[in-house]
């Protein structure tokens, strides 16, 4: 397939991906007569974000809707090669709570969309979504990054997002796996994760341990990771800052960068 093939292929499914209706769209094609029935243990978890942990109260919300309303729309599942299995793409969490309850009839529609195209549906479902789930995002747009060179511009369109915010998502996959799975059930705010994804490990330990102990807000995160930021530059250059009595106090050997430091805070005074 030659690459002029490829992007207009790709321009074509950013496209369609993009637009704010997508999930609704897709539900709304299938008829009732296409909706079957099936066992919880007929239906696989998604292998792209099967990773992604949930609030045990958000399923525990929905398996006492299930029971008491059944399930007010059927999962979009798709056919496993060679197996009489199915994986779910839409109605993940209704899965989960499904899986929990053992039901034995599950009302499903069989898809066969393809990987790109799961990637692209399941990015749409959780753009759509009100509880938005920021790893799950992070963790479908790098795959799509990587396995079908999607670029960040490409990432923002199908997000309604800027391309600063795409790298924000990606960075939060670098966490430790413990935050992540915080930041999944909700029990991390993505602004608490935002604000420490770019300290080292040795600080994340630190800061989110403040973050548990004095349940700090992201705005009093963000001036204790900006204390680690000062803190980090004032080693490099070999300045210490500190305040005392309501002063900032410099000190250091070298005058060339004290100096430099002084002209770099007189400065900055002029824009407060």
């Amino acid at each position: 397939m030659s690459d002029k093939l490829l992007k207009t292929n790709l321009e074509e499914l950013i496209e369609k991906f993009s637009k704010s209706d997508v999930i609704s769209h897709i539900e709304g094609n299938y008829k009732i007569e296409n909706i079957r029935h099936v066992s919880y243990k007929s239906l696989c978890d998604n292998h792209f974000v099967k990773k992604i942990k949930y609030d045990d109260t958000q399923i525990e919300a929905i398996m006492d809707s299930i029971k008491k309303n059944g399930l007010y729309n059927p999962l979009i599942v798709k056919k496993l090669n060679n197996q009489d299995k199915f994986e779910v793409l839409i109605g993940r969490k209704r899965w989960v709570a499904c899986k929990r309850m053992k039901l034995e009839s599950i009302p499903v529609i069989i898809s066969n969309y393809n990987d790109e195209e799961s990637l692209l549906i399941l990015l749409a479902d959780s753009r759509e979504n009100k509880n938005v789930n920021a790893i799950e995002i992070a963790i479908i747009i790098k795959q799509l990054n990587e396995q079908f060179h999607y670029k960040k511009t490409d990432l923002a369109r199908l997000l309604h997002e800027s391309c600063a915010q795409v790298s924000n998502y990606l960075s939060l996959l670098k966490l430790p796996q413990d935050i992540i799975d915080d930041v999944s059930k909700n029990k991390l705010s993505y602004g608490h994760a935002k604000a420490i994804s770019r300290l080292s490990s040795d600080e994340i330990e630190h800061v989110i341990k403040e973050i548990y102990d004095k349940n700090l807000s992201v705005r009093d995160t963000e001036s204790l990771v900006q204390r680690y930021k000062i803190k980090d530059k004032r080693s490099k250059g070999g300045l210490r800052i500190s305040i005392e009595d309501n002063k900032i106090i410099i000190r250091g050997k070298s005058k060339t960068k004290m100096a430099k430091a002084y002209r770099l805070i007189k400065k900055s005074l002029k824009n407060l």
